[in-house]
């Protein structure tokens, strides 16, 4: 049997001792500049005294003092615990020994996430003592527990070697207590850890744990001038508005829960800072969802600023130099696809709370609208109800009345009022008569002096109906008398009415006091009653009336050409409009667009003489007026004098 030529098996023999299978370990060039690259990787001052305070919390301190302070020109850093202190089973000299010597191992790395957040300790790489060299020049530790003599250990930012030895000085050997101190501070760094900032960076980096931890955290600054912010209690901050219930806690298959404290600040939020932040174990992971751009969560309801608060999950691995941000590993992908679930339920919140700003946003651009409009058919010309004589002096701004007659509330004021030419300005048809009212509503009056009153019959969406209406009036619990006020003499009193018409001269009497005047309106379509309050006094007061202007309904027409038109008595705006959309968001735009469109629906309604005043001009004279109030308007809200 043939099995092959023996010159090929020779080459095959040949070509395997030429390429053997190499094995081995990896290993640095040079561990020191490796742990230099490590160490630098934590650009943040403040991240880096996280670190060592995160380590005297795992030591299970009650107390922690911060300080930073000036020693013979030198900025230093100390941190101060009395917890459990630097591997307590051990002694001094091997415990510090262990330190210097096993950077890149955590004996709290063997501990399972579940373990750990029972602990609410972070450390899991053994470094945390590496961010001194984003702070300072060398790193001290000084240990002391009950028996032993109090040793320190020393490290350098730019040598490899370490020193161990005693303490000098007569210390207590009965005292447990670590104090970590970093020489040499840079300038940011000593910028960076001002007290109020490295106070409220730690309560907000370590939060969960300062809230679920019977610990006294304290800043001691002793560089800042002056006496304030000298000794800073840090307080966990507390979120605001108000907290969202029913979320969570969100099970993982394989993991730890994910626990949700989230918060609702408002439509335009508290003024504080926005955002959801991350937790792993109580401490902070991402200042924000923006952060987890790597695993596609950076994206609403999570960056939404509306809302505040925190999403816990202790599986969650973050980077070992900057101790910043995600890993996305599998935890990171179940963690992501478990928050799937509660989106919906956030998105629906926020939904509701922008339709609700939405409707608060419209009620105030409509009470602005009628601002604007406020007193408009006073002022304005009524070009074609003037008599010609008159017009002149109209177009020139002078008032066309001659200055005599008696006090009255003046007419054609209002949509619906009547003009002295009897004809009326109505933006809508008129219907039956639904109610009447007494202008004015409240009546003051100084003893003996006469008064003119008016009645305004109404229909049902409050302007002047064009019934004929016969009025019926008296007066009750005061002394005074009613006259008739027109061409004719009034009707004979029946039970107490006199009817007069509608209006009525009322004539105080010689006291003090209060009464009621009343009305009785009589149509084809029924009667209705009104009431005014009367008081004689010595000082009398005035109130002006407003111009009824019709309140928008907002409506729905996609594609529809039409910006705004009267239906059926009401005065509708197409929210789909092109126009209307492009400055919904902008409450200053949409109130002059409203503004527009109500000019828009006072010129095609308006009787004018087309000889002096085009519909073009017409509306610009609509236009000019309300610029000129919302212009005075913003000037009051800013404290400007009108110009």
């Amino acid at each position: 049997m043939v099995t092959g030529s023996p010159s090929r098996s020779r080459k095959r023999r040949s070509n395997a001792s030429e390429s053997p299978v190499l094995r081995g370990r990896v290993r640095a060039h040079d561990p020191f500049e490796l742990i230099r690259w490590l160490a630098l990787s934590q650009p943040d001052p403040r991240k880096a005294l996280a670190e060592l305070v995160q380590n005297s919390l795992d030591a299970g301190a009650s107390r922690i003092v911060v300080q930073r302070l000036r020693h013979k020109k030198v900025p230093y850093l100390k941190i101060f615990d009395d917890g459990q202190g630097v591997i307590p089973e051990m002694n001094r000299p091997e415990a510090l020994r262990y330190i210097a010597t096993n950077i890149g191992h955590s004996r709290k790395r063997s501990l399972s996430p579940q373990e750990r957040l029972t602990l609410m300790t972070q450390g899991q790489y053994g470094i945390g003592l590496l961010g001194f060299w984003s702070l300072g020049e060398s790193l001290e530790i000084r240990s002391s527990v009950p028996g032993q003599r109090p040793h320190r250990l020393v490290l350098y930012r730019d040598r490899p070697e370490y020193r161990i030895e005693p303490l000098r000085g007569r210390l207590a050997l009965e005292e447990r207590w670590t104090e970590v101190v970093v020489a040499g501070l840079h300038r940011e760094a000593l910028s960076a850890l001002i007290g109020r900032r490295a106070a409220d960076y730690l309560a907000s980096e370590l939060r969960g744990q300062l809230l679920s931890r019977e610990v006294e955290l304290v800043v001691v600054d002793k560089i800042s001038r002056g006496r304030a912010d000298k000794q800073i209690l840090v307080r966990p901050p507390r979120f605001l508005g108000e907290r969202i219930e029913g979320i969570g806690p969100v099970p993982v298959p394989g993991y730890s829960p994910i626990r949700f404290e989230i918060y609702l600040q408002g439509s335009e939020g508290n003024g504080g800072p926005g955002g959801i932040s991350v937790y792993a174990a109580g401490t902070q992971v991402a200042e924000g969802f923006h952060e987890l751009a790597s695993l596609g969560l950076d994206r609403p309801p999570w960056t939404d600023t509306r809302l505040t608060g925190l999403v816990e999950f202790p599986d969650l691995r973050v980077a070992p130099g900057s101790r910043r941000g995600v890993i996305p590993d599998e935890a990171a992908a179940a963690f992501s696809k478990a928050l799937s679930s509660v989106e919906p339920v956030l998105l629906g919140i926020l939904e509701n709370l922008e339709r609700r700003r939405l409707e608060e946003q419209d009620k105030s651009v409509i009470r602005d609208l009628r601002r604007a409009f406020r007193d408009f058919y006073r002022r304005r010309p009524n070009y074609a109800m003037l008599p010609v004589q008159k017009r002149e002096s109209a177009l020139a701004g002078e008032d066309p009345s001659d200055g005599h007659g008696e006090e009255e509330p003046p007419t054609g004021t209002e949509p619906g009022a009547e003009s002295p030419a009897g004809e009326t300005l109505e933006l809508l048809p008129p219907g039956p008569l639904a109610s009447v009212r007494i202008v004015p509503g409240a009546i003051h009056l100084e003893p003996e002096q006469r008064r003119i009153v008016r009645a305004d019959p109404l229909d049902a969406s409050g302007r002047k109906t064009d019934e004929v209406v016969r009025f019926t009036w008296s007066l009750e619990g005061i002394p005074g008398e009613l006259s008739f006020v027109g061409n004719a003499p009034g009707a004979p009193s029946v039970h107490g009415e006199d009817e007069f018409g509608p209006k009525v001269g009322l004539t105080a009497g010689g006291t003090t006091g209060e009464g009621v005047l009343r009305v009785r309106a009589r149509s084809d379509s029924g009667q209705v009653w009104a009431e005014a309050t009367v008081r004689i006094v010595d000082e009398l007061t005035s109130r002006a009336g407003g111009e009824g202007i019709p309140e928008p309904e907002f409506v729905d027409e996609p594609g529809a050409r039409w910006r705004s038109r009267m239906q059926e008595e009401r005065w509708q705006v197409n929210a789909s409009h092109p126009d209307f959309r492009a400055i919904a968001a902008s409450p200053a735009l949409k109130l002059r667009y409203l503004a527009m469109l109500f000019g828009k629906e006072v010129v095609q309604r308006s009787r004018q003489d087309p000889r002096l005043a085009s519909p073009l001009e017409q509306m610009i004279e609509v236009a000019a007026y309300a610029d000129r109030t919302l212009a005075m308007k913003r000037r009051r809200k800013s404290g400007r004098k009108p110009e």
